[in-house]
């Protein structure tokens, strides 16, 4: 096996193929729809706001100790036998175990805003865009447009053609021969020739 051909399925999924043809079951969204339990799809207001503001307490809390830590380091410092330690290895490593969690959390806001967008948090509506519209403007997001894109994308997921968050390109499209009969110089024109470019629209993929 030579470089550009590692990535490949895994030696169970070859042996299960090679066995037998697969069969997707034969059931409809109604069906699935129907296995889950009746509660799961009721929706409070008051356990949500709970939820929201217990995030939004810590989340605070976290910001408040946070402004600690320079003082605390200061004081450190001064009294340590090795405040150059302190400066250059503890000082950093607070910070960003402090970046770490505050990541979390916001991640944590962002997703309760993305319930809300989902109608999910009430059976207000209003409720929910209250949410959705202030959790995803204090974490920069765009509440109404982004919630108008993403359920355009839930109509369309995972349908290479129509989902319109992210259109990976084919073999077809980039004129490749099938994996199994590639070679090395297949691959140069879309790998090799251009970095500048391939680097570019790993960019722009990853970023915006």
């Amino acid at each position: 096996m030579v470089w550009f051909q590692i990535f490949q399925d895994g030696p169970e999924f070859e042996t299960r193929r090679r066995k037998r043809t697969f069969t997707p079951p034969n059931l409809s969204l109604k069906d699935l729809h129907n296995a889950i339990p009746r509660h799961l799809f009721e929706r409070s207001t008051l356990k949500s706001s709970f939820y929201v503001v217990t995030h939004i307490l810590l989340t605070a809390l976290l910001h408040v100790s946070a402004k600690r830590i320079p003082t605390t380091l200061e004081q450190l410092a001064a009294t340590s036998n090795h405040p150059v330690i302190v400066q250059c290895l503890l000082k950093p490593a607070i910070w960003m175990f402090f970046w770490g969690w505050q990541g979390m959390f916001f991640a944590g806001i962002w997703c309760l805003g993305h319930e809300a967008g989902h109608d999910a948090l009430s059976p207000k509506r209003w409720v929910n865009s209250l949410f959705g519209l202030s959790l995803h403007t204090f974490v920069l997001t765009p509440y109404y447009s982004w919630r108008a894109t993403h359920r355009s994308h839930h109509k369309s997921t995972n349908n290479l053609e129509r989902d319109e968050t992210y259109i990976p390109p084919t073999r077809k499209s980039l004129k490749l021969p099938d994996g199994r009969v590639a070679v090395r110089m297949d691959y140069a024109d879309i790998l090799e020739e251009t970095p500048a470019f391939t680097l570019f629209k790993l960019f722009i993929r990853q970023f915006l």
